[in-house]
């Protein structure tokens, strides 16, 4: 490969990161807002999960047909600045749906345009990685992790100085804009993208099957900690609502660092370690921390549970796509179809549990899972 071609390849992994960012920058700042919504709504937890649970639906649908149909016609970089652009007005139709039934539908879009954005970013890191020969997967979703918390940090302060959160997701929305033309403007060109045909359906490889698996069952248990958080501090820990974010704060403070160092996590030990034993002492201390219910504790311990389970997803991703003999745009698609179904039955069943046990038979039941999905990986890793 000529030098000029790397040094593409090279630049593209930016617009990739800001996407990832302003995703989870708005997502962040949607999901403190989750407990004012359900309250001007007057829904409860499991008719929340409902509205996820559509989302769920409609970005499994997505996700398959970015991957097999719209990938291979127009590329990653216009599908990745498509779905942004999408994305910036779909949390401004969640907040100001008047009734129950418009709330439900405005989950529809938003699940769509994710499964526009996430599989076509991810099929392009993993090109970048193939061409440069670099680890960069932890690093993209670094910056998942550095929207999250900046949406988290943003959302304290728009709550309590905004008294109109159309205000914020107008403002927060436009931003979205920006960042759908830097991406078609300095995302990798055509002809550098991935090139495949378009695809039928056909039933993934058996390794895809147990590495989509783990994370599906991440991306059901995920929500927890962003969707249900902020509810569990204000509503069983009594903490303010614009307090309601800390969780994810820290969280993401403990994922950010992870990743940033990821690669020499990953030469110092190895990915069983780090992907598996680090969240499976995660779990065993975050529980810990839940059952004396502390809020204080608690805090410090969703910094090492960030911190351990950060790689997880990226090793298990990574190891999904080495062991594939299918097409790149399809082998990622099939992951994260797979990983995005657990928003399908993930929700509904937290949902019913938190309404039915509590928030806190939610949080441990987060521990008790991690723990098993990191046996599963430490397993198939031996």
């Amino acid at each position: 490969m000529i030098a000029n071609e790397l040094n593409t390849y090279w630049k593209a992994r930016i617009p990739c990161f800001q996407g990832a960012f302003f995703l989870l920058l708005i997502v962040g700042i949607y999901f403190v807002h989750i407990p004012w919504n359900m309250e001007r709504l007057n829904i409860s937890e499991s008719e929340l999960g409902i509205g996820i649970f559509i989302f769920g639906v409609s970005n499994f649908f997505s996700n398959q047909i970015t991957g097999r149909l719209i990938v291979p016609l127009i590329g990653t970089t216009k599908t990745m600045a498509l779905g942004i652009g999408l994305i910036s007005f779909c949390p401004y139709l969640l907040i100001s749906a008047p009734n129950y039934d418009l709330f439900l539908l405005s989950w529809i879009p938003f699940g769509i345009s994710v499964g526009l954005y996430v599989p076509s970013a991810q099929t392009q890191i993993s090109l970048i990685e193939q061409k440069t020969s670099k680890i960069i997967t932890p690093i993209y979703q670094a910056f998942y992790s550095l929207g999250s918390l900046t949406g988290a940090l943003s959302a304290g302060y728009f709550i309590k100085n905004i008294s109109d959160p159309k205000i914020t997701f107008i403002t927060v929305g436009c931003l979205f804009i920006f960042s759908s033309f830097f991406i078609l403007f300095k995302g990798l060109p055509l002809k550098l993208d991935v090139s495949e045909r378009i695809r039928g359906f056909k039933f993934p490889e058996k390794k895809i099957l147990i590495y989509g698996f783990m994370m599906m069952i991440t991306f059901a248990t995920f929500g927890i900690i962003i969707d249900w958080s902020p509810l569990w501090l204000t509503k069983d820990l009594k903490a303010p609502i614009y307090l309601g974010g800390l969780i994810i704060i820290f969280f993401n403070l403990g994922e950010i660092f992870a990743r940033l160092f990821s690669n020499k996590l990953i030469n110092t030990f190895n990915e069983k370690i780090v992907g598996g034993y680090f969240s499976v002492f995660a779990s065993i201390v975050l529980a810990a921390s839940i059952l004396i219910f502390d809020i204080y504790l608690i805090v410090i311990c969703v910094i090492l549970f960030g911190f351990g389970t950060a790689n997880f997803l990226g090793i298990v991703l990574r190891e999904g796509v080495k062991s594939s003999k299918e097409p790149l745009s399809l082998t990622v698609s099939n992951l994260l179809t797979m990983g995005f179904s657990g928003f399908i039955f993930g929700p509904a069943l937290v949902g019913y549990s938190a309404e039915y046990f509590g928030l806190t038979f939610n949080m441990l039941a987060l521990c008790l899972i991690w723990f098993l999905n990191s046996c599963l990986l430490i397993y198939i890793k031996k």
